[in-house]
């Protein structure tokens, strides 16, 4: 693993155009979900990032075969070990989605830790439940868990908490139980969806009824190869969109899926925001006319407003008037990035889960740390804007998550460095 620093000279309004990269979280579940088969897999669209690129030497030291040709993949999976490699699994959280797959490929699977973001508890509790409910046995111990079934059965499972993860890894294991399974207060963000319409490409019989949050899979004995394209990332198009906002920029988003940022887009103009939407996957950001205003934001499951857009929105409502309030409903501790945003000068405050902004404030250069994704996605945003050089250390955190971010913010104008050592 490489250390990266980023270092941002600020106050360049950033203008061009920006391509949105494939989706880091449906890519993950579509390469688990590639093991369900043994026939040839193609993925297109995939992010080159640190997750998919440890996904994917996770799947070749489990005798899976992958051959890369730029952002497209095809894979093999003729005989795969059913045991995850600890050292690649404790860099990101993405390694339990292997447990759904493996689980229905091989009848177990054994994992040693998973890593992830420090944004608050994760455990994968919900994961165990489902897979649980299939009629799988469960053996946890301290440093390892492993899970076993001679045959998965359908059954009714209700989630008390819509987790994307484990709706990902039920509806995976699902696909080869016997008889329906009845998954209830599913995850539906759409890169869940991606992967059922990935996974109905390759034979399987999936049933989505969003209204009610529920999702029907009757099982199947054989899953078939596959084409799929991957959705864009709505994350990296609202990191983006923030960037072309707070730096008073004209921007064009290219690439993406407007209909998944339907929520972001609102709180953008709520804020005085000047967006145009040119088409189904094409924006435009221009300078705002009037000041920023300050905004209430409460994070929620899809079709609410992302979690994983909190960070990048705490740093643009530093620069809006008034006192922004953005409640974290998801996370109990994704608050890492505010620490380090108050030594440059934002005054933000923590009650509880609410994050109050006091703003605008001055922003200056300083040396900050990323401690996690999108924290680090909010500290680039804060370099952007601030005055003098701003150094973010651990940045390869964020490379886990944006696709050659320091090019495509430089072609817009940034002035970003990346130090690899």
């Amino acid at each position: 693993m490489f250390l990266a620093s980023i270092i941002i000279k600020g106050g360049v309004p950033l203008e061009g155009a920006i391509k949105i990269s494939g989706s880091k979280n449906s890519a993950l579940a579509c390469l688990a979900a590639s093991i369900l088969t043994n026939e040839t897999v193609i993925l297109k669209n995939v992010p080159v990032i640190e997750d998919t690129k440890n996904m994917l030497e996770m799947m070749r030291l489990m005798n899976v075969k992958v051959n890369i040709n730029g952002n497209a993949l095809t894979i093999k999976s003729d005989n795969p070990d059913y045991k995850i490699p600890p050292h690649l699994s404790r860099r990101l959280r993405g390694s339990t989605l292997f447990l759904g797959s493996l689980l229905a490929r091989c009848g177990r699977v054994k994992i040693n830790g998973y890593g992830g973001c420090p944004i608050g508890l994760r455990p994968i509790d919900l994961h165990l439940y489902a897979f649980k409910a299939l009629g799988a046995k469960i053996k946890q111990r301290k440093d390892f868990i492993e899970i076993t079934a001679d045959t998965l059965k359908g059954a009714a499972i209700s989630f008390n908490f819509p987790s994307v993860g484990a709706t990902e890894n039920a509806i995976m294991a699902a696909c080869v139980a016997k008889g329906e399974t009845i998954l209830k207060n599913v995850a539906l963000e759409p890169e869940v969806l991606d992967l059922v319409k990935m996974l109905r490409s390759m034979g399987a019989d999936i049933k989505v009824n969003s209204k009610r949050r529920e999702i029907r899979v009757k099982g199947i004995k054989e899953i078939g190869g596959v084409k799929h394209k991957l959705i864009p990332d709505r994350i990296e198009a609202g990191t983006y969109a923030v960037a072309a906002v707070i730096t008073a920029g004209k921007v064009t988003l290219q690439d993406l899926n407007v209909a998944h940022l339907e929520k972001v887009i609102k709180k953008l103009l709520e804020m005085g925001a000047e967006i145009s939407i040119t088409s189904e996957s094409n924006l435009e950001i221009h300078p705002s006319k009037s000041s920023l205003k300050s905004i209430n934001v409460i994070t929620k499951p899809y079709p609410g407003f992302p979690t994983d857009l909190q960070p990048q929105f705490v740093t643009l409502s530093t620069q809006a008037h008034g006192i922004s309030q953005i409640s974290e409903m998801i996370y109990e501790n994704r608050f890492l990035h505010i620490p380090e945003l108050c030594k440059m000068g934002a005054k933000i405050d923590v009650f509880d889960r609410k994050i109050i902004v006091k703003g605008p404030t001055i922003l200056r250069g300083s040396e900050v740390y990323a401690m996690d994704i999108r924290g680090g996605a909010a500290l680039v945003l804060a370099g952007l804007i601030a005055k003098g050089s701003t150094i973010i250390n651990n940045a390869e955190v964020i490379m886990r998550g944006y696709e050659k971010i320091e090019t495509k913010l430089t072609r817009v104008g940034a002035e970003i460095e990346v130090i690899r050592r």
